[in-house]
């Protein structure tokens, strides 16, 4: 396990990345650690984030809701009903001065 940092300081919605879905079972977590009350979003997709296998609905995978309105250090994990997942997407979706979001991603397994 490698843990994968993402540092946020200004409100953008950055690309999808790829989860391993090879690894069985599929586990995965989420922490947000804040600075300065910043709120923001963990989003989940389904569809092939790459495009390799594009969605026949849209050109952009559908974000679903794993942690909305997040604005504190907090902590979360992927429950069984919403695995197995392909991509996921952090969101700052309001930035306050100075503040700014590390997010740590890990999943178990190799790679």
């Amino acid at each position: 396990m490698q843990t994968r940092y993402v540092t946020i300081t200004s409100s953008t919605q950055l690309n999808w990345s790829i989860i391993n879905w090879h690894s069985v079972p599929q586990e995965v977590s989420f922490a947000a650690i804040s600075t300065g009350g910043s709120s923001w979003n963990i989003n989940l997709c389904y569809e092939d984030p790459t495009g390799v296998f594009p969605s026949p609905n849209s050109s952009a995978p559908t974000a679903f809701a794993l942690v909305t309105g997040g604005s504190s250090n907090q902590v979360a994990t992927v429950g069984t009903s919403l695995k197995p997942f392909t991509g996921y997407q952090f969101q700052l979706t309001s930035a306050s001065t100075g503040g700014k979001i590390v997010f740590c991603v890990n999943q178990s397994g190799i790679g």
